[in-house]
């Protein structure tokens, strides 16, 4: 397989039968990274009629406002991202078009609704949180949009949250976002940073490779650059602080030997949601000298 990015056929091999330590599904996968691109990708790509499976019932990313420490923290996150997604497309006028790809446990969408937008959509390829966003009178359907996507309309806004990195196709996926964004519509795109300080750390067990369901895995550069050669105009990369990165990584480490491994609930170790806090400072350190967890890259359709 040449290169998504770069089209290149000269690949390192990184690592070799990585393991799921947060929910034990799949077997074990290869990951390789392009020698000029630097993308980072699994190697060979799982079969498309088992990517489902790698998803347990107890998925925290579907987890819902439970009153739980987690979902609060996540729910609060949540509403500082709707803010910040806002500074960057036409925040004055509620009535813009917004959609949400793989919107999860619909949090987002959800923070939105709080601050006033009326047309709000949003898709997905499980339907577990659809009835509870449907009363919200959010838009929303089941897709597969490597295929393409659901609705008719054009969108001032489309956002993927920590999903681009999920896919077999993102080159297919990106196109279909493409062809359904108005002229100077937004593409609002949060997915892992390669160059991250964790993942020079942690290696296979960093929490950004997410075994097995990140497929492809990019950095500030290889985004632009596919971005740019699918016809996007790139207008700003920002880095993004998640200390969650370095628990889950640091979990991941002492789930890898049987003396420290613990039950996890929801892919999470008890420690994580507090451990996380230690490395805040150091997640903002991150974001200065430019080694960030993530990434937010803002697109524009011409």
């Amino acid at each position: 397989m040449n290169c998504i990015v770069c089209n290149s056929d000269k690949k390192t091999r990184l690592f070799k039968n990585t393991e799921d330590y947060e929910y034990g599904t799949y077997r074990n996968v290869n990951f390789s990274e392009c020698q000029k691109c630097n993308l980072i990708f699994q190697d060979p790509l799982p079969p498309k009629e088992i990517i489902g499976s790698f998803y347990p019932e107890n998925y925290r990313n579907y987890i819902s406002d439970n009153g739980s420490l987690f979902s609060v923290l996540k729910k609060l996150q949540f509403k500082t991202l709707a803010k910040k997604i806002l500074s960057k497309v036409n925040n004055n006028d509620k009535y813009i078009k917004i959609l949400d790809v793989g919107f999860g446990n619909g949090e987002l969408l959800l923070a939105l609704k709080e601050k006033g937008y009326k047309n709000l959509y949003g898709t997905d390829f499980s339907n577990k949180n659809f009835e509870r966003l449907k009363k919200k009178e959010i838009n929303i359907e089941l897709s597969d949009v490597e295929e393409c996507l659901p609705f008719k309309e054009e969108f001032d806004a489309i956002i993927m949250n920590h999903v681009i990195e999920h896919f077999l196709d993102p080159v297919r996926v990106l196109k279909n976002c493409l062809e359904r964004l108005k002229t100077n519509g937004k593409l609002i795109l949060l997915t892992p940073n390669t160059n991250a300080l964790e993942y020079s750390i942690f290696k296979k067990y960093w929490a950004g490779l997410h075994i097995p369901r990140h497929t492809f895995i990019f950095n500030d550069k290889n985004i632009k650059q596919l971005g740019e050669t699918l016809g996007f105009r790139m207008i700003k990369i920002c880095a993004v602080s998640d200390p969650g990165q370095w628990s889950i990584s640091l979990q991941n480490v002492l789930q890898s030997f049987s003396f420290s491994k613990v039950n996890l609930k929801n892919g999470m170790a008890w420690y994580s949601v507090p451990v996380s806090a230690v490395f805040i400072p150091i997640t903002l350190l991150q974001s200065i000298i430019g080694k960030s967890t993530s990434i937010m890259c803002i697109f524009s359709k011409n």
